[in-house]
């Protein structure tokens, strides 16, 4: 049965989700003991470093310094921003992000197509490789658009129907942050299909051992982005800001 999610004006403990409407900041959760006042103070939830309004940095070390943040301390990154807000800045971040690990994701793949193509000898001609060289990346941009649109969509979706507060505006701004977690993964798979083309010898056990490796990267890659994606919403499905 459906559960009714809490109004984006209610209170929760960002603790574990319990309702504080009503409570004094002073006190504490009746759930789980946590201060109040960490849940609805705003000096402990502000804008990313990439949505900073003032900051003098230039902006091109302020996605890095936020990229870094959100790969490697997630949590952190998530626990201290504020979910609400323009869903534009986020969406700007994750294309930069977006063309990196298409081209990235693109010509690994093109590495893997031309090791195979030289491994079993195929007769195909020139323009095959360089146009497939050229459309790849394109190709595997608009497909990480529609993926993490259609993720969107049924994550909203679900937390509505199980009575979480992640509405459509802070699932996107969620996942476009979360899409910095996707450059290690390309990078990974650009390097392992690079490596492999440039040192390839033709023969199968080679060629078997570099197709293991493959399907292990994909397996934890995997479990590598639904981990932190969870940790992105389980951060901001009970944040006030």
């Amino acid at each position: 049965m459906a559960t009714q999610a809490p109004e984006e004006t209610d209170i929760l403990c960002e603790n574990c989700g319990y309702m504080l409407n009503g409570l004094p900041a002073s006190g504490n959760c009746p759930e789980c003991g946590s201060e109040i006042d960490l849940s609805v103070s705003e000096r402990f939830r502000q804008p990313c470093l990439w949505e900073s309004i003032g900051d003098s940095r230039p902006k091109w070390l302020r996605f890095i310094l936020t990229s870094l943040q959100i790969i490697f301390e997630p949590k952190r990154f998530f626990r201290g921003s504020t979910s609400r807000g323009q869903v534009l800045p986020a969406y700007r971040f994750a294309q930069i992000h977006w063309v990196i690990a298409s081209l990235l994701f693109g010509v690994g793949a093109w590495f893997h197509w031309d090791s195979e193509r030289v491994l079993h000898v195929p007769k195909t001609p020139q323009w095959v490789s360089a146009a497939l060289l050229m459309v790849l990346p394109p190709i595997i941009y608009l497909a990480t658009v529609a993926i993490i649109r259609l993720a969107a969509r049924l994550t909203t979706w679900e937390a509505a129907y199980r009575g979480y507060r992640l509405p459509s505006d802070v699932v996107l701004r969620a996942l476009y942050y979360h899409s910095a977690h996707i450059l290690p993964v390309a990078l990974i798979t650009f390097i392992t299909c690079a490596g492999y083309n440039f040192r390839v010898s033709p023969n199968a056990t080679s060629e078997t051992t570099y197709l293991y490796i493959l399907c292990g990267e994909v397996i934890v890659a995997a479990g590598y982005l639904f981990n932190t994606y969870w940790i992105g919403m389980r951060n901001w499905m009970y944040a006030n800001r």
